[in-house]
């Protein structure tokens, strides 16, 4: 089995048959099994040295088979967003990047009598921005649950704020590219991982930091300075739009990764 990688980040995922983790995943790659075919194709000595590994039965796992060709095959992207673990979402990216909805959001605060000031999401080639007192209570209209969401700490920040702010859950798949960003080490916050990863922002907002964001609200509200309010829009756009930039580059780091596996057993 001495190839590279399959074209296709999603059937080299392992993490998709039942009782197969991170680590099962790596002994495979490490074995030289790349595809989902590869299970079948086993040789009998590699299949007795796994089984002594505590892997689960390969005649179990070569069972899963014919349902996951099946569901790649329709392009079922839902039934493999349930299967991976949240940090291993980055993988359908690459095929289905319609279904990624990424989000940001703008408070008074982080106390819990704070609110939601500006939010915006990014889908699909296109911005959209709510504002309180303006539209944002229609932001979840056209967020449906079959898309997975995407953001920077959004499952600690961002997701409860908006809970709280139209008082019902968010059923969303959820993608948070701060625990992916942080597994790769690269950690110190957003702006910082954008730097670390290569990216530039517009110099208007270069300076603007989530301490300064309720400034700018602030200021808007009280000497209805509209410049500060266009500021901080502007600002968080530029945050929504930057989470689908981060995670390109991800994908584009982890393909690399799993390009050079066969040469560099461990990296993973």
């Amino acid at each position: 089995m001495d190839r590279m990688f399959p074209a296709s980040l999603i059937r080299s995922c392992f993490e998709v048959f039942t009782g197969i983790g991170s680590g099962l995943q790596n002994r495979l790659y490490e074995h030289g099994i790349f595809d989902w075919q590869d299970l079948i194709h086993l040789p009998s000595e590699t299949e007795k040295k796994l089984e002594e590994l505590s892997f689960p039965s390969f005649r179990l796992l070569r069972e899963e088979i014919p349902v996951l060709e099946e569901n790649y095959k329709n392009k079922n992207y839902l039934f493999f967003a349930e299967r991976l673990p949240d940090i291993e979402l980055w993988r359908l990216w690459e095929e289905f990047p319609h279904i990624f909805c990424y989000l940001d959001i703008e408070t008074t605060g982080i106390s819990e009598d704070s609110i939601v000031t500006v939010a915006s999401y990014f889908l699909d080639g296109g911005i959209h921005t709510f504002q309180r007192g303006k539209n944002l209570e229609f932001m979840l209209d056209d967020m449906i649950s079959r898309l997975i969401l995407v953001s920077y700490n959004g499952k600690r920040f961002d997701v409860p704020f908006l809970e709280k702010e139209f008082r019902q859950k968010i059923p969303n798949i959820h993608l948070d590219l701060m625990n992916l960003l942080h597994s790769m080490g690269i950690k110190g916050g957003l702006k910082k991982s954008e730097i670390l990863l290569g990216l530039e922002r517009p110099e208007s907002v270069q300076k603007i930091d989530g301490k300064m964001a309720p400034l700018l609200w602030q200021t808007y509200q009280e000497f209805d300075h509209k410049e500060s309010l266009d500021l901080l829009v502007e600002y968080n756009r530029e945050d929504t739009r930057n989470l689908e930039k981060i995670l390109k580059e991800v994908v584009r780091r982890k393909r690399e990764v799993l390009s050079s596996f066969q040469n560099s057993p461990g990296l993973w």
